[in-house]
């Protein structure tokens, strides 16, 4: 499946093809919490075509519908890296069998991602959950959206592991339980409780982080002038 997917995207963009840095399966599948109905949802980062980056066009992402994918160009993602958005940190988490694409400089930025791990992730992936307990909590009876209910647990056990270990497991080691709620096999009580019970865990690992207050912007930038110096060099020469 993996190369009919590869083929499939190279077909409708051919620049991917010696471009990409990485590229892998996102969502339940990198998860594992996929069931027979979930589509295949693809994420990576690439370089940008040179003339974006040398002339007057500019490249931020490339969208395709099938198979559904992002891809960001590097200096588009590093931005939403910094940020600490939780769908772009786990491409740097994600367990290497989930990936269909990894080259040497796709190997590097995964080597950094320490760099990019700050105590921003309690923001940006607790925030997201809170908003979704208040509507879980306005809920008056067990109707309700089991797959946003199971991406804010997900979301709150994953933000715990970074504020506490700096790393976090993309493919999570409760699957059956995230995917029991994703049925909606919870009772709502039930669920609410455990929500409150993984954002306090949360807050107590944000109060006890050692994590740095921002990204290190100084070696990040370093480290994608390098990579990209090194990639359009030598794309140039050819």
């Amino acid at each position: 499946m993996n190369e009919q997917l590869l083929e499939s995207i190279m077909q409708q963009e051919p620049f991917l093809q010696d471009h990409l840095l990485c590229l892998a399966y996102a969502g339940s599948r990198s998860y594992g919490t996929e069931t027979a109905a979930s589509d295949i949802d693809l994420r990576g980062i690439a370089f940008a075509p040179w003339h974006t980056v040398l002339g007057l066009d500019t490249y931020e992402q490339t969208m395709l519908k099938v198979p559904d994918m992002v891809v960001y160009a590097l200096k588009k993602y590093v931005q939403l890296a910094m940020k600490g958005n939780p769908n772009i940190l786990e491409l740097l988490f994600i367990d290497r069998e989930d990936t269909l694409v990894l080259t040497a400089y796709g190997e590097e930025l995964r080597a950094s991602r320490g760099l990019f791990v700050t105590k921003k992730v309690f923001h940006s992936f607790g925030g997201y959950a809170i908003r979704n307990i208040r509507k879980l909590s306005e809920r008056s009876s067990s109707d309700y959206d089991g797959k946003d209910a199971s991406h804010l647990i997900r979301l709150l056990q994953t933000g715990k592991e970074l504020l506490a270990e700096g790393a976090m497991q993309v493919k999570r080691p409760n699957w059956q339980e995230l995917l029991a709620i994703k049925r909606g096999e919870w009772p709502l009580d039930e669920l609410l409780a455990y929500a409150d019970k993984c954002f306090a865990e949360m807050e107590k690992a944000y109060e006890r982080t050692r994590l740095q207050e921002q990204a290190d912007r100084e070696a990040i930038e370093a480290l994608i002038i390098r990579m990209q110096t090194e990639f359009y060099g030598d794309h140039l020469k050819r």
